[in-house]
């Protein structure tokens, strides 16, 4: 008969393991976890504010480049942003944002570029081009509760001193 109890090695692997498992748990339903306190208004806007990032990033990037975005040139992420309504209704329309049913009505969409110098000094501010025009397209995001918000590390040809060494295209959806 095997009159050994519990040694502290039994009982430090027991409790690891049952840590390893709680904490596996945890980090994949997070999202799911924390996903319950959102704004309902902020998940129903995440996917469109995702959808409108890739667009503009697969539309006006350089060709055979990754995130490398025309900016003043013929097709460029300005021109075309500038030549659209106050609203970006173009954007919504191409980006197949455009969701309006009986019960909802089309997001209203913010377009930004933050230049990285920006975000060490722990602002969200536009970035602003040779000419003094701000990179930031769209209806004000200021004050607005419930912003779902995206982001894409990209650069920018033809934009001196700009996104050095990167910039930030944020989209928000309200």
């Amino acid at each position: 008969m095997d009159s050994r109890a519990q040694t502290p090695q039994d009982f430090a692997v027991g409790v690891s393991v049952l840590l390893v498992t709680i904490i596996g748990v945890l980090a994949f339903v997070q999202g799911s976890a924390v996903g319950v306190y959102e704004s309902p208004d902020v998940q129903r806007n995440q996917p469109i504010a995702d959808r409108a990032a890739t667009y503009l990033v697969e539309n006006h990037s350089v060709e055979g480049t990754r995130n490398l975005i025309r900016y003043n040139a013929s097709g460029g992420i300005n021109e075309s942003l500038n030549m659209d309504s106050s609203e970006l209704d173009t954007l919504k329309t191409n980006a197949g944002l455009d969701v309006a049913t009986e019960r909802r009505v089309n997001p209203r969409v913010n377009v930004t570029v933050v230049n990285a110098s920006s975000l060490e000094v722990g602002t969200r501010d536009p970035a602003v081009d040779d000419h003094d025009q701000r990179l930031a397209w769209g209806p004000d995001v200021a004050n607005r509760d419930n912003v779902a918000t995206t982001s894409r590390v990209v650069k920018l040809t033809n934009a001196t001193g700009q996104c050095d060494p990167v910039c930030w295209l944020i989209v928000r959806v309200w």
